[in-house]
């Protein structure tokens, strides 16, 4: 699979393009806590909340949150992607593995048992898989790697413009 620009590191098992999730390296997640925490600071908000307006939550374990959130390397954010370790553990990667495939869009048994989840979640993922028979896997991942690379959000399927493109792979 060499020679995909470079991004053939972010196509995971079951068809996701890491490079698409806003928490791959806090590539959106990141940039929109610290866009948040830049208008607090700019507004002064958080000089005069927590003094004028009386709260029904701890403000500085809040903004302790949000300046968390706000780091690409918190510990919140896979580091990288599901072909490399990272991610939530499922059963997909396992299977894929097993059966010597890179991505479930080949296997014979596509759509099994294991993306049930998915497929209730992101019923748009039939549409790709239909892309990626079309386009063939490195036109897929080009496809894809042109999304990310505008700050798309395959989660919210909303672009992000000020997105962190230069840390996708």
């Amino acid at each position: 699979m060499a020679g995909v620009n470079g991004q053939e590191d972010l196509i995971g098992y079951c068809g996701a393009y890491c490079g698409e999730c806003g928490m791959y390296k806090g590539r959106i997640y990141a940039k929109v806590a610290k866009d948040f925490l830049e208008i607090l600071r700019a507004s002064e908000y958080l000089d005069w909340l927590p003094k004028f307006v009386k709260l029904d939550f701890n403000f500085e374990d809040f903004l302790k949150g949000v300046e968390y959130f706000s780091k690409e390397d918190a510990g919140s954010y896979c580091q990288e992607p599901c072909k490399k370790g990272g991610g939530a553990p499922c059963e997909i990667r396992p299977c894929a593995q097993k059966r010597g495939i890179e991505i479930c869009y080949k296997c014979q048994d596509f759509p099994c048992k294991h993306l049930d989840w998915i497929l209730e979640k992101y019923p748009e993922k039939m549409e790709d898989y239909e892309r990626f028979k079309k386009l063939g896997l490195k036109g897929w991942v080009r496809f894809h790697a042109k999304e990310a690379e505008q700050g798309y959000a395959h989660t919210t399927k909303k672009y992000y413009t000020r997105s962190r493109k230069n840390q996708l792979a």
